[in-house]
């Protein structure tokens, strides 16, 4: 296989099953450079969790091979945004791209030269912002590439690489998204308008403080800079973190993309003959990872109601409330919901 092995990110926490697993497979790949960003416990999980998160750490720190090994221990407990950013930070302080995995991403051993081969190829090539070890067709009878790879608008980071340039237009506050959203700029990039009205609700409630996490930021970043993400043509890395106790969440249930079959490329790559989009894969994309979108019949008629006519339907909305259910009318919230409509 080609290319040495580019630096590598490990973002752990406090499940050493996984952990193990996914730091094996780190061995395999023999880094020259690895770097492991380990979050501190919060005050009330001390208890419960010390032993865990002790075994964490020393599992990680057994580095038995050649190589220039840098860490991030926090002493006080972050949350997830600032974490995982504190992290992807510090990592490019010091390099300009990289790969990272978290402590339940588990890569094939094919997932390393491909990330090593498209930071290269595409390291210099602005409309590139990603490159994830997912497969979003994995369920697709009917959509079989014959490259290597392809291109999609929203990135997976579960197991993935990216470049500092990219990441230098991440901002886990998306400071910019009023203007984004007023501009309604994620209707001109997503496939649908379903899908521009789902992740525009996210990117509300990202930029209200509702949701603790990192990636739909990263997902922002990409689609409002118009970065095309990179995805392999085989499942190449694993999501191992369903169904068990997970870091900085509850347990989550299985779905269509937990604990995927690993699978292996085929090198040398194939590659695509141009740098675009494929907008048929990418409506296939968001539809079947995001079933919200993914609307029953009645639901489509509900939908094209509201995307066509959002003035009269928050009239007819505004008129309801008022009348049938006062208590629960909130004209901030109309205001809103217009605001993310088309």
């Amino acid at each position: 296989m080609p290319k040495k092995c580019p630096p590598v990110l490990f973002i752990v926490y406090r499940r050493p099953e996984t952990t193990k697993k996914v730091f094996e497979a780190i061995r395999a790949a023999r880094p020259a450079q690895l770097f492991i960003a380990h979050d501190a416990l919060a005050p009330h999980q001390v208890a419960e969790f010390s032993g865990r998160h002790a075994e964490v750490r020393k599992i990680v720190t057994a580095v038995d091979w050649p190589c220039e090994v840098h860490t991030l221990f926090l002493e006080e407990h972050k949350n997830m945004l600032d974490m995982f950013t504190a992290a992807f930070n510090w990592f490019f302080d010091h390099v300009e791209e990289g790969i990272m995995l978290e402590d339940d991403d588990l890569p094939d051993a094919t997932f390393f030269p491909f990330c090593a081969e498209m930071l290269e190829r595409y390291r210099n090539d602005e409309r590139v912002m990603s490159i994830s070890g997912s497969h979003v067709l994995y369920h697709s009878k009917e959509f079989v590439p014959k490259e290597s790879y392809y291109f999609l608008s929203i990135p997976s980071v579960w197991g993935m690489a990216t470049w500092k340039r990219a990441w230098k237009k991440y901002d886990g506050q998306i400071k910019s998204w009023p203007e984004i959203r007023d501009k309604k700029l994620i209707y001109e990039v997503l496939p649908s308008s379903a899908a521009a009205f789902y992740f525009s609700k996210k990117f509300q409630d990202y930029y209200d403080h509702k949701i603790n996490s990192w990636d739909g930021q990263w997902v922002y970043a990409c689609l409002v800079n118009r970065g095309l993400t990179i995805y392999s043509n085989k499942n190449i890395v694993s999501n191992i973190g369903y169904n068990i106790q997970d870091s900085y969440h509850g347990v989550q249930e299985n779905d269509l993309w937990g604990n995927l079959k690993l699978e292996s490329l085929s090198f040398p790559l194939v590659h695509p003959d141009k740098v675009e989009l494929n907008k048929v894969w990418d409506e296939y994309g968001v539809r079947v990872r995001y079933h919200r979108v993914d609307f029953n019949l009645a639901g489509k008629i509900k939908w094209w109601l509201k995307a066509t006519f959002p003035d009269a339907y928050i009239s007819l909305k505004r008129f309801f409330y008022k009348t049938f259910a006062p208590s629960k009318y909130n004209e901030n919230n109309n205001k809103l919901e217009r605001s993310l409509l088309p």
